[in-house]
């Protein structure tokens, strides 16, 4: 039987910048998804998942996903990884801001 899990690691809060979530533990897991979930207007932002073995250096892992202006949720899944996930979001400016909500769902 496998065991899963969901955490909300940003609730609705506005970015005008470059963000990433808190270092997520979740070596027990052998796979996750992100959902990046958006409200209202903003811009193009580009999502992408970092890996790290010890929460503090990160290496980018896979492609990141170009969430476009006319998109509302995109999912990143994400498989061999390490024991620790976080996830960018990069291209808010304090001009054209984003409102987002992320969630993290691992199985394992």
């Amino acid at each position: 039987m496998q065991t899963t899990y969901t955490s909300v690691l940003a609730r609705r809060i506005r970015i005008d910048g470059d963000f990433a979530t808190l270092p997520y533990e979740a070596g027990w897991a052998s796979e996750a998804v992100f959902f990046v979930q958006t409200e209202g207007e903003h811009p193009n932002i580009e999502i992408a998942v970092e890996v790290s073995p010890d929460g503090i250096n990160w290496v980018r892992r896979g492609r990141p996903v170009d969430m476009g202006v006319d998109d509302a949720i995109a999912e990143i899944p994400v498989t061999t990884f390490g024991n620790w996930l976080r996830l960018t979001v990069r291209g808010s400016t304090p001009e054209t801001d984003s409102r987002i909500l992320i969630h993290v769902n691992l199985k394992g």
